[in-house]
């Protein structure tokens, strides 16, 4: 099994994991205002209904945070922030590993931002694509919204 940390860092996903997505959104935002949003972890509950709970000391490289989205609590460790271009982290909830990457990209006063995830572990067999599929675009169309706003 590949180590996923330094995937993470490099802002990738695991390629070979037996779940993966990547969606894209363009947002009518200003990048500096995206990166805000996403940047400001212990605000997710504010504009993301599916995220329930957030605990993080602060948001920097090798912080670990505990949240719970979709029902499930999940122990994550960022790996890697570039600012205004690239957020990642690693988690671990009832034996699946996920790495979950954010990229951003001004263009003029939008920002493309494309999230990417893998999930591995003996459990995926009851998470399902799908389900992976519509958090991801949830997530960016809750952030979307809120941008907008």
């Amino acid at each position: 099994m590949k180590v996923l940390g330094p995937l993470a860092k490099e802002g990738k996903i695991n390629q070979d994991a037996s779940l993966r997505d990547s969606q894209s959104t363009i947002i009518n935002a200003p990048i500096d205002k995206v990166w805000d949003l996403m940047i400001d972890f212990n605000t997710w509950p504010d504009w993301n209904e599916e995220i329930k709970s957030i605990e993080i000391e602060e948001v920097k490289v090798g912080s670990v945070f505990k949240w719970n989205i979709n029902g499930s609590s999940i122990k994550s460790t960022i790996r890697q922030i570039k600012e205004k271009e690239l957020i990642s982290w690693t988690g671990t909830a009832m034996g699946i590993k996920a790495i979950h990457v954010w990229k951003f990209e001004a263009d003029g006063n939008q920002t493309i931002v494309t999230t990417e995830e893998s999930i591995q572990g003996f459990l995926t067999v009851f998470f399902g694509h799908q389900k992976l599929h519509s958090s991801l675009l949830n997530w960016l169309d809750q952030l979307r919204k809120k941008a907008e706003n």
